[in-house]
């Protein structure tokens, strides 16, 4: 039960219409809260610092924050989320973090069906209210960019129910505390509480998991922010409606397999020696248009990285991810929120290449893969660790750091056995960035 901090009939909108909540939330757009409001009576609580979604409830929207299952706005059945973004160099909107949508009771889960699940009924009619975090300013001064009630595309919400079924399955064969975020596309379960030891219990297991929310992923907001971005989804064919977006994509690409790299150039109109042949050869193979990404790749955050074998099967080079700063590795406070984070919670596409004995390189395949909840777990003390290194150095331009994570091998077939050997955060002296590597081997 919603319980008004003002008489009903004093509030500045009518909570038994919903056109009237959604034009009195819109005259946020171009101002902060403070300019909105009273926040005083908020920020002067105890505990209530890093909580903007509540002080707009109980500032703007003259309301008492709560945890009931029930809609922020009963009467209308709307839900109400707020979500930060960030602007980056090159001026366009990009999700600072994942959009939260319920907390998950594992317990009471398994017995959900999609249609009756609480996370659909989250999703079925929200209120978006978006704000520009910039570090430097107290979040009362965030300026609102967008306001609304955006509707999930039919095609977007059947990827979101095969994760929502992906997760579930986990649960009901007793692994919740093996769920990662690489486990699913569009939505997730990402970690939820004061640190990684608040867990709870499951039902078809002793072991304790780790306590879990549903979200849609940033990767996610960032298509819907990001105007900017040309996206393109992966056609399907009759037949194919049914396909999960793994096997869309591995039948596709399959239908290459054998083929050389100055073949798969020449059928697509394709110079194997420039520098983005791979990524563009990717998309001629998923049917994208080479001046668009796609649209599914770009929504889930999965990231399409090309392995090259020698005729002997040994791997000719460590994957490597984009460099970043010192200074962001610093700025950075959630480990789930750091660009590292993000890439450690990421789904992998990795599209395997052989040399063949005339030198040149056959397609072999493709293979999904996911760090283990294990590897995600000693990324998350490397990142800690990398952290301390780098502040505890006299300066930033002399931080020397290489940081290896101590991980279990993680096996993956695509067709050729390889093998995920490690993880390490490593330095680079001449322009005082770091970049992470990957360290991959062929065989079992």
């Amino acid at each position: 039960m919603v319980q008004y901090r003002v008489p009903r009939e004093e509030l500045p909108y009518d909570p038994a219409n919903r056109e009237s909540i959604v034009e009195y939330a819109q005259k946020l757009v171009g101002h902060t809260l403070r300019e909105s409001c009273d926040v005083d009576s908020f920020s002067s609580k105890k505990g209530n610092k890093g909580k903007l979604g509540q002080a707009i409830e109980y500032c703007y929207f003259e309301y008492e924050p709560n945890s009931a299952q029930e809609p922020d706005f009963p009467e209308v059945g709307l839900e109400l989320k707020t979500n930060p973004v960030k602007r980056k160099k090159d001026k366009t909107l990009s999700a600072k973090e994942r959009l939260v949508l319920t907390m998950i009771d594992y317990c009471t889960l398994v017995d959900e069906t999609w249609e009756s699940s609480t996370v659909r009924s989250k999703m079925d009619d929200m209120l978006l209210i978006t704000f520009l975090h910039e570090s430097e300013k107290d979040e009362f001064d965030y300026e609102f960019e967008f306001v609304g009630t955006p509707m999930i595309p039919l095609e977007d919400m059947a990827v979101i129910h095969d994760d929502w079924e992906t997760i579930v399955a986990k649960v009901k064969a007793g692994l919740a505390h093996e769920i990662s975020g690489g486990d699913t596309n569009y939505l997730e379960a990402c970690t939820k509480g004061a640190s990684a030891k608040t867990v709870r219990k499951q039902p078809y297991s002793d072991i304790m998991a780790k306590q879990r929310a549903f979200a849609l992923k940033s990767s996610y907001m960032t298509a819907f922010y990001d105007k900017n971005i040309c996206l393109e989804s992966i056609m399907r064919r009759r037949g194919e409606e049914s396909m999960s977006l793994e096997d869309l994509v591995k039948a596709r690409i399959g239908e290459y397999a054998g083929m050389t790299n100055i073949g798969l150039g020449d059928r697509f109109g394709l110079n194997p020696g420039s520098k983005n042949f791979n990524a563009l050869l990717t998309k001629a193979m998923l049917g994208v248009g080479r001046e668009n990404e796609i649209a599914e790749f770009s929504k889930a955050g999965i990231i399409v990285k090309t392995i090259r074998l020698e005729c002997n099967g040994r791997i000719r080079e460590h994957v490597s991810f984009p460099a970043f700063e010192f200074a962001d590795l610093l700025a950075e406070t959630e480990w789930e929120d750091s660009e590292f984070g993000k890439v450690c919670n990421s789904k992998f596409l990795f599209v395997v290449f052989k040399k063949n004995d005339s030198g040149d390189y056959e397609l072999r395949g493709c293979e999904f893969w996911s760090m283990p909840v294990e590897m995600v777990d000693s990324a998350e003390a490397t990142w800690r660790e990398a952290r301390r290194v780098v502040k505890e150095a006299s300066s930033l331009s002399n931080a020397c750091l290489t940081v290896r994570m101590a991980i279990q091998p993680s096996k993956m077939i695509c067709p050729d056995p390889i093998t995920i050997t490690s993880l390490m955060f490593d330095r680079m002296l001449r322009n005082g960035r770091i970049v992470l590597r990957m360290g991959l081997k062929s065989g079992m």
